[in-house]
């Protein structure tokens, strides 16, 4: 194998310290990823779970389905699946396009006026829009990072010509993505059998008390399911006081009625001991106390 390789690919397997034990082919690998995978997790050899609806495709060492799946079901524009297609070229050509940048880059200094002439077409503008979105919302970054300073001199050096969107444009926008999530959890949520509803309180560091519901199920497929339907602001006293309201609530959101849960699971024995009671009078349900936290209190 080391024959077939140019010279330049052999200088740079030899640079990378490779050897029998294909550690510089696994960098290789690693140097040309798919940028698909910003979306998806790998379980093992043969699945791969999509970070957005946590649907589990099989994977065959082609990122085909992955792609496809993002445009059927998650909207992304094909002008951005473009810029996630694999990297299909050589090693050697990709040295040597490395190779072309390098020296672009040493004729054509920064302070030159054609450096800021390039100009920023529409489908580039659409991906730098969805991955400013994505910065924001994955790495849980305010709208009004658009207008920090620092923030607006390191997008005005890489793309001169692209103009940041304003914190409602970006909302707008974030709006928009949450619905299409929801509507395919929605969807999901409905294979399900009956559910387990998980009524968690928390508090933030600055004292603000929180209630996070989830849904735990097996899905259609034995896949254990766990899926974030809500986190609102609450106070001790009153969440255990209308917690049935709530959960209602939040179920009928996601089209599910009280018949659909099969239990309710608090995180403390106090607030499991509270509404055990009022919970299976009002709607049937019963009530159980995370067994890790019980034990941790016990310890």
């Amino acid at each position: 194998a080391a024959a077939s390789l140019g010279p330049s690919s052999r200088r740079k397997r030899e640079k990378g310290g490779g050897g029998q034990d294909g550690t510089s082919a696994a960098l290789y690998v690693d140097r040309r990823k798919s940028k698909v995978w910003n979306y998806y997790t790998k379980l093992g050899d043969a699945y791969v779970e999509c970070n957005v609806c946590k649907k589990q495709l099989s994977f065959h060492n082609s990122t085909t389905t992955m792609r496809e799946h993002l445009v059927r079901k998650h909207s992304i524009r094909d002008t951005l699946l473009s810029q996630l297609k694999d990297d299909q070229t050589s090693e050697s050509d990709y040295a040597a396009q490395e190779n072309t940048v390098k020296r672009s880059r040493q004729m054509t200094p920064p302070e030159n006026s054609l450096y800021h002439a390039a100009s920023c077409s529409e489908p580039r503008t659409d991906v730098i829009l969805e991955l400013v979105l994505e910065m924001i919302f994955r790495d849980l970054h305010p709208l009004s990072v658009v207008k920090d300073k620092g923030f607006g001199l390191l997008v005005g050096y890489l793309e001169p010509n692209f103009a940041l969107p304003s914190p409602v444009q970006l909302g707008s926008m974030l709006w928009h993505r949450y619905n299409v999530v929801k509507q395919h959890l929605e969807r999901y949520l409905q294979t399900a059998q009956a559910i387990v509803v998980c009524a968690e309180l928390w508090a933030s560091r600055l004292g603000q008390t929180y209630l996070s519901i989830t849904a735990n199920f097996i899905d259609g497929e034995w896949r254990r399911a766990r899926c974030a339907l809500e986190t609102q602001q609450a106070h001790e006293g009153e969440a255990e006081g209308d917690l049935g309201e709530k959960l209602c609530a939040v179920l009928s959101e996601f089209g599910l009625s009280s018949k659909a849960v099969f239990c309710v699971m608090h995180d403390s024995p106090r607030s499991a001991a509270a509404g055990t009671q009022r919970l299976k009078n009002a709607y049937g349900w019963s009530s159980l106390c995370c067994a890790a936290r019980t034990l941790h209190l016990c310890i």
